[in-house]
């Protein structure tokens, strides 16, 4: 098994929101860097705290950061997710990826792209209020 890369605890950040799901729905996903500029965590909230939608997208947050941190590509995960007939993500967490998947060499977003991006240097913290949560790595 490929051992697993821990990220540092002060590390760059950069939250953007996605719509996904219908009626106005957005979700803020925060994404954490390695010092290189890869991505090694991936937090996602949204909906209600509660609410089942918002459970899936944090779990799969967690997900898509261990897949990351033991080594997964982004455009591997990006080929797995289940689509429609349109090509398109069936779940928020398929949306996330695919909005990873210009990174394709793990490196910050692009400034260029039009989303709401806040940066910060230092400790990443869940970008949740309403409860506390891991910050998605497994220990």
């Amino acid at each position: 098994m490929t051992e697993r890369r821990v990220l540092p605890q002060k590390r760059h950040a950069e939250t953007f929101e996605i719509a996904w799901g219908g009626f106005d729905r957005r979700f803020a996903v925060t994404l954490g860097f390695y010092p290189d500029g890869s991505i090694g965590e991936v937090f996602i909230t949204g909906g209600k705290s509660g609410q089942e939608i918002e459970a899936i997208a944090r779990d799969g947050a967690v997900a898509i950061s261990l897949a990351l941190q033991y080594g997964a590509r982004i455009d591997s995960l990006v080929s797995a997710i289940t689509r429609d007939e349109h090509g398109n993500p069936s779940s928020i967490i398929g949306a996330v990826l695919d909005r990873m998947a210009p990174l394709g060499s793990q490196t910050p977003l692009d400034e260029s792209q039009p989303v709401r991006s806040e940066r910060t240097e230092g400790e990443v913290a869940s970008p949740s209020t309403d409860q506390e949560q891991s910050d998605g790595r497994a220990e």
